[in-house]
């Protein structure tokens, strides 16, 4: 085996330690329980109404202006009025609106959704694919083989 083999190989050997725990730190293993809550808007614009009702009728002063020969008179006259309740129905909302000529210009439900991740832990102790330099019987020599492996971090 050369010089520049055993050189190579011991340069190799701490930079895949170092990256192996920096990626394992920062990304792969959490133990624990994540819980993420999205709040989602959802937006109806002009709704149609499903259901109407007369609840009551209300009379109201109308007046009438009435000119005879250069004279305004005043004269109220009362207007029955309807006053009604409109239903809207869809899967994700259920509004009453009330009033004179009532109706719904847009409405916003703001629903939660949880996502509850759980993570197991690590496993120490595993069964892999090994592969580097080993000691044999024409001395240093690349090995791959199937092996037992125990994680320290």
């Amino acid at each position: 085996m050369k010089a520049w083999h055993v050189i190579v190989v011991l340069a190799l050997c701490p930079l895949c330690f170092m990256s192996g725990y920096h990626f394992r730190r920062e990304r792969l293993v959490r133990t624990g329980i994540d819980t993420v809550i999205i709040v989602d808007t959802v937006r109806d614009s002009i709704p149609y109404p499903v259901y109407e009702t007369v609840i009551q009728t209300v009379p109201e002063m109308f007046p009438v202006y009435i000119t005879l020969s250069g004279d305004t008179v005043r004269e109220p006259i009362f207007v029955p009025i309807r006053i009604t309740q409109k239903e809207y129905l869809t899967d994700n909302y259920h509004a009453w609106v009330s009033g004179y000529n009532p109706a719904l210009d847009s409405i916003n439900i703001f629903r939660e959704t949880t996502y509850i991740t759980k993570r197991q832990p690590a496993r120490r102790w595993g069964l892999g694919v090994i592969g580097g330099y080993g000691v044999g019987r024409s001395g240093l020599s690349p090995y791959v083989g199937v092996g037992v492996y125990y994680r320290i971090w």
